[in-house]
């Protein structure tokens, strides 16, 4: 009589053979099977500890090298991400960009796209190889000519919220693979967010790290330089790549301790849209750990490392929900030792790692996502900046509100209502301004573009940057695949070669005096003038902060 289980059982069987033949990697200190993606083109070593899991004793403090050793073999099947709460202003911009894409003949799905899937915990601190086939086996064997180059994705997510596996790199693999090269190896790092990344504190409290999510990145960097080559990369040959807080992050390692570092373990860089809090100082610093002791009811971080984990996740997220529209309460801050001055002030002055290549951009309506459509008049937009800037002067923010974005709506500027002055001006304080003072600072040597197709807001290139064949992104934007191949070919080429011979980076233009930069259109790549360069945006970078 036939067995009924026998399919099941071949299942089974298959399944097993399959996860004998998957390869195993020896880092010493943990031990990882790889998956196999769905073509077969590349395998993933996943959940990989970069650092000792930031508990107890070492929660707001700089990360330290993994010291434990666990020699279980893990397969990485389970995801994890660290904790973390969204923004609770979403709720009022999120209509005003339904309402622009249904203007464009666009229905968005309903409700937002679903986040990365993982367990949430405050040990997180894991990252992700993705390492073609041929290469890694090659590698293994003894064969590999030639290393091969890196990319490192640092994840954005306003430093509130994200994950390393809430990409997919197979498009970004696969173009790196065209015409016969042996392709990029792919790594997606976590690090602590919120709360946990960004722990405010007062001057001179060295023992916590108030910017512990850029050293957690550092030091998974360092990781990736010392282990790359076991897995076929090149630790010489490391190319960071980052969106919004992402690429806000890599602003902040370029300019860290304010450009005299030359030790910074990673080449180049692509930073698309860096996002970073215009004016986040140590007094506000100081209010915040105020907030902190008073809604975590103790009386130091000391006491703090004795709560549960639960118990810091519902401070987290009780000290987010209370950020003003367009801000999410932590980020990187001026600590006066990795970032010693305003992120603008250091731009401008041109204080960062010259030594680098750097490839930026930004989108053509940054602020969309971050306005809110219920300021009535010009004593609402006042109150709109100087929320997103509390500790800001009330003479900085008449000048924004007067002469910077003075309340005309005539048609003499570039809005006519009160939610594209708005719009604009959140845009550039919050991003636009930063891509401008990057190129500003290498001399204007970078090259970048301008990403225009509609409705142009922020974060819709990342399905791009991740294109993978699908017709439309979370929000059901139509996806141009012709320009999101070019831009992924962009991409790899620039972390395989830089703007040398043979890369199509070299399409990008040369920024220059022109201010050139790729307007990607949906039909073409023009050449425009950035509109991030001009005098509001000056104003943000040297005069906000004097």
């Amino acid at each position: 009589m036939p067995n009924p289980h026998f399919p099941v059982l071949l299942l089974l069987a298959a399944t097993t053979s399959l996860a004998q033949t998957l390869p195993v990697i020896d880092l010493g200190k943990s031990v990882h099977r790889a998956q196999l993606n769905a073509t077969g083109e590349y395998y993933s070593f996943n959940n990989i500890p970069y650092a000792e899991p930031p508990l107890g004793e070492l929660r707001f403090r700089a990360p330290i090298p993994l010291l434990s050793v666990n020699r279980t073999v893990n397969d990485g099947s389970q995801p994890r991400k660290c904790l973390q709460s969204g923004a609770p202003w979403f709720q009022h911009s999120i209509p005003l960009v339904i309402q622009r894409l249904i203007e464009g003949g666009i229905s968005p799905p309903m409700g937002p796209p679903p986040s990365a899937p993982g367990e949430q915990s405050e040990d997180c601190l894991l990252l992700d190889v993705s390492v073609p086939k041929a290469a890694y086996d090659a590698q293994v064997a003894g064969t590999l000519a030639k290393p091969l180059p890196v990319m490192v994705w640092i994840h954005g997510g306003g430093y509130i919220e994200g994950a390393k596996n809430e990409v997919n790199p197979a498009g970004l693999i696969a173009q790196s693979r065209r015409d016969g090269a042996p392709g990029v190896v792919f790594v997606a790092i976590n690090y602590r967010l919120g709360l946990f990344g960004f722990p405010p504190r007062t001057q001179w409290m060295w023992d916590t790290a108030s910017n512990a999510a850029l050293l957690d990145q550092r030091l998974a960097l360092e990781w990736v330089r010392f282990n790359i080559r076991r897995f076929g990369g090149n630790p010489k040959d490391i190319t960071v790549i980052g969106e919004s807080a992402g690429a806000g992050c890599i602003v902040s390692h370029l300019s860290a301790f304010g450009g005299i570092d030359f030790t910074l373990p990673f080449d180049r860089a692509i930073i698309q849209s860096p996002a970073i809090k215009p004016h986040q100082d140590a007094t506000l610093n100081a209010q915040l750990y105020n907030q902190f002791l008073s809604i975590a009811n103790v009386s130091s971080y000391s006491e703090a490392r004795a709560k549960t984990s639960a118990q810091l996740a519902a401070v987290n997220a009780a000290m987010i929900g209370t950020a003003p529209f367009a801000s999410t309460v932590f980020g990187p801050n001026v600590d006066g030792l990795y970032i010693p001055d305003y992120p603008g002030e250091l731009l401008a002055k041109g204080r960062v790692n010259k030594n680098i290549e750097v490839l930026v951009a930004h989108n053509l309506d940054e602020g969309l996502l971050f306005t809110d459509p219920r300021i009535p008049d010009d004593a609402g937009f006042r109150s709109y900046l100087q929320g997103l800037m509390p500790s800001a002067p009330a003479s900085k923010i008449n000048t924004l509100a007067t002469t910077i974005y003075p309340p005309d709506f005539s048609g003499a500027q570039p809005y006519t209502n009160q939610v594209g002055r708005t719009k604009l001006a959140i845009a550039e304080g919050l991003i636009d301004c930063f891509a401008f003072g990057t190129s500003l600072a290498y001399s204007n040597q970078t090259r970048g573009y301008l990403f225009s197709i509609f409705p142009g807001m922020h974060a819709q290139d990342t399905s791009y940057t991740f294109f993978n064949g699908g017709a439309s992104d979370g929000l059901g934007i139509p996806v141009s695949a012709d320009a999101a191949v070019t831009m992924q070919r962009w991409f790899v080429d620039f972390a395989a070669k830089g703007v040398g011979a043979g890369s199509t980076a070299t399409q990008l233009p040369l920024y220059g005096s022109s201010a050139n930069v790729a307007n990607i259109t949906g039909t073409g790549f023009p050449v425009v003038r950035d509109p991030a360069a001009n005098a509001r945006c000056r104003f943000w970078l040297s005069e906000l902060t004097a």
